[in-house]
């Protein structure tokens, strides 16, 4: 960030500054002020409001940069989707990719259909693979965007050493 700061020969009371930040070409402000009070008023906030910016953007690098720590290998998100009907895709993470990328594969699902309701439930079957891996970057709240959704991380419990994941209510257009 950058200031500078102009004054008109002959003009003791007029100042006239032009304010850059970044690589910019164009000045992020160029006013003429009546007093030199008034320009270091104006310049204060404005040298405030680049560090604040500054410090929300570092802020938001951390927050991406942890986020990515909350996935692991062999976590499973799942994805809803659908307009008219409700979908569910399941995903499992396979590898970490630096620290806020992950491959994860398509996972197959275990599916029952009630024809009358047209309707359904759904549960991932870990470990059986149904697409080719695919790079994802992690978001804040530890989730991966996917073709259609946001996919996030699918609750589990730990039932006589097997995990168990509650079923996903689906339904069908026709």
């Amino acid at each position: 960030m950058g200031v500078e700061v102009f004054r008109r020969p002959g003009k003791p009371s007029g100042v006239c500054e032009l304010a850059f930040s970044g690589m910019r070409c164009k000045p992020d402000y160029a006013y003429r002020f009546a007093s030199p009070e008034a320009a270091e008023a104006h310049r204060t906030t404005w040298l405030a409001s680049k560090s604040a910016t500054a410090d929300e953007k570092r802020a938001r690098v951390e927050r991406r940069r942890e986020a990515g720590q909350q996935l692991a290998v062999g976590d499973v998100l799942v994805a809803s989707w659908g307009y008219e009907q409700t979908n569910y895709d399941y995903y499992q993470v396979t590898r970490k990719l630096g620290a806020r990328s992950v491959e994860i594969r398509e996972l197959a699902k275990d599916k029952t259909y009630n024809a009358g309701a047209m309707a359904g439930e759904c549960v991932p079957i870990k470990g059986r693979f149904v697409g080719e891996p695919m790079t994802k970057r992690v978001n804040e709240l530890g989730g991966v965007k996917v073709n259609h959704a946001h996919a996030v991380k699918k609750p589990s419990e730990t039932v006589g050493g097997v995990e168990v994941f509650k079923p996903d209510r689906y339904t069908t257009y026709a």
